[in-house]
């Protein structure tokens, strides 16, 4: 899981997680955030190798960080890809592939 820092470091100047980004991640974390409309919602935070920090208002990433972290606990860093997708709904959302 990620430091103090690092979640702060999320918390006010994390960079937007993009479709097609290949990020080196070395841990993970969550808090809570706002989306555009005010409702609360858990934000995702990706540290790289590089001591960057890249987050994204995702459930399909907040509910996968729990075994990205299992995974990076057992294997080391690990190279995730962003994904985006389209609902039937008509809605975008972000997913991450371990490549």
């Amino acid at each position: 899981m990620m430091t103090k820092r690092e979640l702060f470091n999320a918390k006010n100047c994390g960079n937007k997680m993009e479709a097609g980004m290949e990020i080196e991640v070395k841990s993970v974390g969550s808090f809570e955030d706002k989306d555009k409309d005010g409702n609360v919602v858990t934000a995702s935070a990706l540290v790289a190798t590089d001591g960057k920090v890249y987050t994204a208002i995702s459930a399909t990433i907040a509910d996968s960080l729990a075994l990205l972290d299992e995974i990076i606990s057992e294997e080391g860093a690990v190279t995730v890809k962003v994904i985006e997708s389209t609902s039937q709904a008509g809605r975008t959302f972000k997913q991450l592939e371990i490549i």
